[in-house]
Order: C-alpha cells, then sequence, then structure tokens
C-alpha cells in the first residue's frame, strides 16, 4: 500500500512553484522518508538462520541435541537407561512433538546409548547410525537396535568410515563422521565422532574416542568440542587436543564417577590453550552453544580450570587416576601390581577379565602382571574395569 500512495503523490499533473506543487513535494519527501524507515526496519528485524547444541545434562554419561538452521532435529547419545524419560521430557520441551531425522549411537556404552530406549519408544526416529565396528552385546545395546530395527520408517545404517549425512548451502551446513575406518581394539575407540559445520562455526562430538583412534579422523580446527569420554586421564592426548584445536570445551559429567573429569586432563587443554573456555554439565547443567555461523555464544558462564571435584594421580584411589596408582575395579576391589591382567600385541591397554568386552574383538590375548603392563605404557581399559 504504501508504493501505491508514492505513485498516486506524483501522478498528480502540478505547475511548478504553485501550492500544489509545494504540498506535492512534501507528500513526496514524506513518502520517501516512509519507505526508508521501512527498508530500514526490515533489514534490522531480519532473522539470521541459528545453530543451536544443547549438551543435556544426563549426569555420568552422554547426550547432545543439535537444531540445525535448517530446522532438522538431531540426537546424539542420550545417557543412562535412568535418563530416556528426562532427555524425552526435555526435547519435548524445545519442540513439543519432535520428530528425529537423526538419532546417533556413538558407541554401545550404557552411559551413552541406554537412554535411546525412552527417546525410539517415545519419539518418530526417521535415521539411525551406529559404527558397525563396535559390539552392541549387551542387554541394553540389543534392546536399542532391537527398537531402531522395529520403528516405522527408520533407516538403521551401520557405519564403517567417514561419511556426510547431510549437506546444504553448497556444504556451508554439514554433518559428517569424520573418525577413521580401522577397526580399534575397544569400542570407544571405535566411537563415532561427529562433525558439524555451520559457515564458520565447527563443532566436534567425540564419544569417547581414545588410543590411536584419536588420531585417526579427519583434522579439523574446531570452535566447540565435547571433550571425549567425560574428560577421563585415558583420552584428550595433547596431540589430540592440537589436531582439533578448539576453543571451547565442554565436559558432560556428573563430576565424581569413575574419576571424571581428570585434572589431568583439563590441565592439558590449558597447557594447549591457557584462554579455552570450559564449561561443565555438573556445574552448569545443561549447556547451549548458539551460532550464527560467523559467531557463537553459550548461555552458561565458563568454568575455571580447578573447578569441582576432578581427580587427580596422586592420592586418588578412584578409577580414573592414572600412573601408578592404577586406579580401582567398577566394584571398588583394588587392582594390585601383581595381579594378572590382560593384554593384546598391538592394544594400548590392560584388561581385569579375559572377557572384558574390551577384548571381543582380540584374535590373541596375553597374560602379564599389571606393573609389567603399566612399565609398557598401557592403561587401564574403559569397559567393566570402570563400568
Amino acid at each position: 500500500m504504501l508504493t501505491v500512495a508514492v505513485m498516486l503523490a506524483f501522478s498528480v499533473p502540478v505547475t511548478a512553484g504553485s501550492a500544489e506543487a509545494k504540498t506535492a513535494a512534501g507528500t513526496a519527501q514524506t513518502a520517501t522518508a516512509a519507505l526508508q524507515t521501512a527498508g530500514t526496519s526490515a533489514r534490522t528485524t531480519t532473522t539470521v538462520p541459528k545453530l543451536r547444541i544443547t549438551f543435556v545434562d544426563v549426569g555420568a554419561g552422554d547426550c547432545t541435541y543439535i537444531e540445525l538452521p535448517g530446522g532438522a532435529d538431531i540426537l546424539i547419545d542420550a545417557g543412562l537407561s535412568g535418563k530416556g524419560e528426562s532427555v524425552v521430557s526435555k526435547l519435548d520441551s524445545l519442540e513439543p512433538g519432535m520428530d528425529l531425522e537423526y538419532v546417533i549411537s556413538t558407541h554401545p556404552d550404557a552411559d551413552h546409548c541406554g537412554g535411546l530406549q525412552s527417546v525410539f519408544e517415545e519419539m518418530h526416529v526417521k535415521h539411525f547410525y551406529y559404527p558397525s565396528d563396535a559390539a552392541y552385546t549387551t542387554t541394553t545395546a540389543k534392546n536399542v537396535m532391537s527398537l531402531a530395527e522395529s520403528e516405522n520408517d527408520c533407516k538403521v545404517t551401520a557405519v564403517s568410515g567417514p561419511m556426510t549425512i547431510y549437506s546444504k548451502d553448497n556444504g556451508n551446513i554439514k554433518v559428517q563422521f569424520i573418525q577413521g575406518s580401522e577397526d580399534f581394539d575397544t569400542d570407544n575407540a571405535d566411537s563415532l565422532m561427529t562433525y558439524i559445520k555451520y559457515n564458520k562455526f565447527d563443532a566436534l562430538i567425540a564419544g569417547d574416542v581414545e588410543g590411536d583412534a584419536q588420531l585417526a579422523g579427519k583434522k579439523i580446527n574446531t570452535d566447540v568440542l565435547l571433550v571425549p569420554h567425560h574428560g577421563s586421564n585415558y583420552t584428550s592426548s595433547s596431540a589430540f587436543i592440537s589436531r582439533y584445536d578448539p576453543e571451547a570445551i565442554v565436559i558432560s559429567t556428573d563430576g565424581h564417577k569413575y574419576g571424571h573429569p581428570s585434572q589431568q586432563a583439563i590441565n592439558r587443554y590449558f597447557a594447549y590453550d591457557p584462554n579455552i573456555k570450559l564449561y561443565r554439565t555438573d556445574i552448569r547443567g545443561s549447556i547451549t552453544c548458539t551460532s550464527t555461523g560467523t559467531k557463537y555464544w553459550f548461555n552458561k558462564k565458563t568454568v575455571s580450570q580447578y573447578a569441582g571435584n576432578t581427580s587427580t594421580s596422586s592420592g586418588s584411589t578412584s578409577t580414573g587416576s592414572t600412573g601408578s596408582t592404577g586406579g580401582s575395579t567398577g566394584s571398588g576391589s583394588t587392582v594390585t601390581n601383581s595381579q594378572i591382567v590382560y593384554i593384546t600385541a598391538t592394544g594400548t591397554h590392560y584388561h581385569l577379565t579375559k572377557t572384558c568386552r574390551g577384548l571381543a574383538n582380540a584374535t590373541k590375548i596375553y597374560t602379564t602382571t599389571k606393573a609389567k603392563a603399566i612399565a609398557q605404557g598401557l592403561t587401564l581399559c574403559g569397559f567393566e574395569d570402570r563400568r
């Protein structure tokens, strides 16, 4: 209507210098100003599509919800079985009746995949991805797979290497798996590593990746990194940190179970970059990072390098501890240096039992003492030894 009014104002024939001419000129100036104001208003109210990543507080576990700029919804892990209902409730509060375009199970550990049972039971999932070389053999993991396979119109994909699952706007919005293709010794090491790109913003969700697998993935400079394995000292090597070069890190943890997070692991991030920004779900609750593609911000404050109840190798017998203390088993029994443990020829861990899930794919298993295993640079496995 504004454009039509301007056209009518200029369509009246007038004589220069007349009162009608002055009136018409005034009307034109007013209309032009109105157009300029309208244009300014339109520019200031233009909404830039945003990417939102919410690190859902599930205690001792991982759960990450991603809303892509186009509106697609992604869920990566969902914590323990007992956290599933709260995850569903959280997602429903963000978008009632939400359908999940993509659900990703990084690996079959219960503190990652357990809550997915409730997700499949109560929400509609269109695509489900899991690592092909990880053993979904526990009761919980088997049930997750059964629910995924019986989900109506859900495409189930076993991921065996790098793979792009979403790409839009000539690749400026992209979701990829970037882990290596090798089948490693543990399910932790075989974790899917999910890379999210939005123009100039980059984020990485690394599951529980550990050992050599940390350096097998595609090299990317990230803005935001979900620290692998809840800040365990058995991962986040200095080489891993420099490979992914994060500006901000998030640790999903309850702050004490299994000795997570390890102060040594946190210190390695700060040694690499003293100005790195640290966020923790045990201190801040659920944390959301929002990006316009050119900048990003968090809805919670950072925490200090030494905040919370973190474990150290000196004076701690928690299972997250490193070095000669050796930690303890998940049941709390102390492991002595003379105890027989189990190893493989190429593995980076020792195992307390021969039936440990970390040895499921081993072709040959050797015995040694814990002291000798530590002397070889081996560290305690992350499956039944700490679960």
